[in-house]
């Protein structure tokens, strides 16, 4: 029996761009004879008739999925459509558009990890704090997209943000700080590249468990740039571990975002889900 390859489109991702990659994926499965089906703004009943899922959207999109199937068994392929594909990146690469096709129809793929937060799904990574408000102030913006947005939303409200005392819960320990941020990690970057978790790993078990404490104003703006790049995790108000598993609990709801989706809670529940996923990937093997 031939394969048959799904294609999930959200075309609102991108401003456009997701649509026009997927008149030209089509046109490159055509060519090469793989049979395929694409949906957009819907989904098949189930995958059992497909032999990999290609998506064509950014984190969002990609975090909606996994999150209207729960258990997919068959490859994953990523086509990088959105503003902001950070998840996408980690396995592909700056790559262009047409290597990109060709990774989706290689047969080799890779387990990666996934996390439940709060009982929903999510790959690359959770914010909670500063990180969340940010996501959140981005909701409907039009004139600026990935990193862009994501830096000129940080600069405005480093004024204003107030750290909010929290308690944090691991298996391994337990501690109560005022924390700016947290970042519940599997990817390296959210926001179309700023490296919150630089050593984060999709395969290796665990979660890179970020948090930053309370940060004077002067620091926000001076060590902005070095969080940006990644190279923050020495600095003294900052904590990283490995976790598998981690609960947070605050007197009020906390914004947060889970795969750049925002999401709000006063407390929040992370597990992480070992090998949960095959993932057409060139930087992982």
């Amino acid at each position: 029996m031939k394969e048959t390859y799904l294609i999930i489109c959200n075309p609102k991702a991108g401003k456009g761009k997701s649509l026009n990659l997927l008149k030209e994926l089509e046109g490159f499965l055509t060519r090469k004879g793989i049979e395929h089906e694409t949906w957009q703004l819907a989904f098949p009943e189930d995958l059992n008739k497909y032999s990999c899922v290609i998506i064509i959207g950014g984190d969002g999109t990609v975090n909606y999925v996994l999150n209207h199937f729960k258990n997919i068994l068959i490859p994953i392929a990523l086509i990088k459509g959105g503003t902001g594909n950070d998840y996408a990146s980690l396995h592909l690469g700056n790559i262009s558009y047409e290597k990109q096709f060709e990774v989706a129809i290689q047969p080799k793929s890779i387990a990666v990890d996934a996390g439940l937060c709060n009982h929903k799904i999510f790959i690359n990574g959770v914010g909670i704090g500063f990180d969340g408000w940010v996501v959140k102030k981005n909701i409907g913006k039009r004139f600026f997209s990935g990193i862009t947005a994501y830096y000129s939303t940080i600069i405005s409200l480093l004024l204003f943000y107030k750290e909010s005392t929290i308690k944090i819960i691991t298996p391994e320990e337990s501690w109560e700080q005022p924390t700016f941020m947290m970042s519940v990690a599997k990817g390296k970057t959210y926001g179309g590249g700023f490296k919150v978790a630089p050593g984060a790993h999709p395969c290796n078990g665990h979660f890179d468990f970020i948090t930053i404490g309370k940060i004077g104003l002067f620091n926000r703006f001076r060590f902005l740039p070095i969080i940006e790049k990644g190279k923050h995790l020495s600095l003294p108000f900052v904590k990283c571990v490995a976790a598998k598993k981690i609960e947070v609990i605050a007197s009020h709801p906390l914004q947060a975002h889970l795969d750049g989706e925002w999401m709000e809670s006063a407390k929040f529940e992370l597990e992480i889900m070992p090998k949960k996923y095959l993932i057409k990937s060139i930087k992982y093997q």
